[in-house]
C-alpha cells in the first residue's frame, strides 16, 4: 500500500523520520483532543436546551471520518501544522 503523501516528500535536511513521526503523533493527539472538546461542548448544549436528538453534526465530521494520523501527516504537507527544530 501507498501513502501519500510519502516519507522523502515531508522530510529534508532538518527533519528526520524520527521527528516527523513524533510531530505526526502530536498532531493526531491534537485532532483528537479537539474533536473529543467539541463533541463534549455539543453534549452539554443538548443537555442546557432539553433536546436530544439522533442527529449529530459530527456524524459527517471530516476529522472523524478520516483516521486523526491520516489528518495530521496531511496537515503536515499542506503547512498547516509544522515542524520545529532546534
Amino acid at each position: 500500500m501507498m501513502l501519500y503523501p510519502n516519507v522523502q516528500d515531508l522530510t529534508n535536511d532538518k527533519v528526520n523520520r524520527y521527528k516527523l513521526v513524533i510531530a505526526t503523533a502530536k498532531g493526531a493527539r491534537h485532532i483528537i483532543d479537539k474533536a473529543n472538546a467539541e463533541r463534549e461542548l455539543e453534549e452539554q448544549r443538548r443537555l442546557e436546551t432539553d433536546r436530544f436528538s439522533k442527529d449529530s453534526k459530527y456524524d459527517n465530521d471530516p476529522l472523524l471520518s478520516e483516521k486523526p494520523v491520516s489528518v495530521a501527516v496531511q496537515k503536515l504537507y499542506d503547512g498547516e501544522y509544522t515542524i520545529i527544530t532546534d
